[in-house]
């Protein structure tokens, strides 16, 4: 049975890195559609949601819906604890870097933040991907 799950945590981490990998593999140039700064800011505010335990509230409340039709919050909740644990507590940001991407089939621009973040016990990447809008258009981490 554990065995079981373990592969459903690694078949969804696969899931959400196609997702973000859609969205144009390779980052450019942030478009001036995006304010580099808001995209730090929206993504590191993410990360500390999803490290107090309110990834229910960054799911509502940010996820698009392509993104929340995607993946079930369950799962995605299983797959972060699974890569959370044992990490301790969080620390710091190490680095955030910001690029821009496009969906090579609609031409469609998104940011997509590369947070660094340090736990007591380990490092975890989060990559952050927003729309226009500023919603959250991909969520990878490992």
């Amino acid at each position: 049975m554990k065995l079981g799950k373990q592969i459903r945590k690694i078949v969804m981490l696969c899931m959400i890195a196609v997702i973000v990998g859609c969205l144009g593999g390779c980052g450019t140039e942030l478009s001036e559609k995006f304010d580099e700064d808001k995209v730090k800011e929206a993504a590191e505010a993410i990360v500390e949601k999803v490290n107090a335990g309110n990834l229910k509230e960054v799911y509502e409340d940010s996820f698009t819906p392509v993104m929340q039709n995607g993946v079930a919050f369950d799962e995605l909740q299983e797959s972060l604890d699974y890569v959370l644990e044992g990490k301790g507590e969080f620390q710091e940001f190490s680095k955030v870097e910001v690029k821009g991407t496009k969906d090579k089939d609609t031409g469609t621009e998104y940011a997509a933040a590369m947070v660094l973040a340090k736990y007591e016990d380990g490092q975890i990447m989060f990559t952050i991907s927003f729309d226009t809008n500023m919603k959250c258009a991909g969520f990878y981490y490992k």
